[in-house]
């Protein structure tokens, strides 16, 4: 289970509203001193995101709350968002290079390089218009729904 922090900002019916800090790997990355990705985050400041959550442990707002996410889930979404559209974006140019004629097409003034780029790119959006497809159903929407593990304990 993949783990983070996040404060309550505010509760939808049994839903809370959770935002957490967007975090880079900076502080852990040894040449963060030499680094203009490192300079550039400090001035830009923190990024937050919000999501929500069942509330599971009657949080409220303003308590800090640890939430998870299935190593699984993670792994699958990534792989369906960043590998599944280059595969289908490759697939279809060098479909379209097998069976595009050349010859035919430069005797009709076109470009096998232009169409082939063109199919590429619509083999990216149809990818990428079904991997949106494919999280807007409810069963992806409740592995992709992170949940609350613990409330986060405060020294006072």
């Amino acid at each position: 289970m993949i783990e983070e922090s996040a404060r309550v900002v505010g509760i939808e019916g049994t839903q809370l509203v959770l935002e957490a800090e967007i975090k880079t790997s900076c502080q852990s990355c040894t040449a963060k001193k030499g680094c203009g990705t490192a300079l550039l985050s400090e001035h830009v400041g923190r990024k937050m995101t919000r999501f929500h959550a069942e509330n599971s442990l009657n949080a409220r707002i303003g308590d800090e709350v640890i939430v998870g996410l299935s190593e699984q889930a993670m792994l699958n979404g990534s792989l369906l968002v960043y590998l599944f559209p280059l595969v289908c974006m490759i697939l279809a140019a060098l479909l379209a290079d097998a069976l595009l004629d050349p010859a035919w097409l430069s005797a009709q003034g076109l470009s096998a390089d232009l169409l082939t780029a063109l199919a590429a790119m619509a083999g990216l959006v149809l990818a990428m218009l079904a991997v949106r497809n494919k999280f807007a159903g409810r069963h992806s929407q409740q592995l992709l729904t992170p949940v609350l593990l613990r409330k986060k304990l405060t020294l006072s």
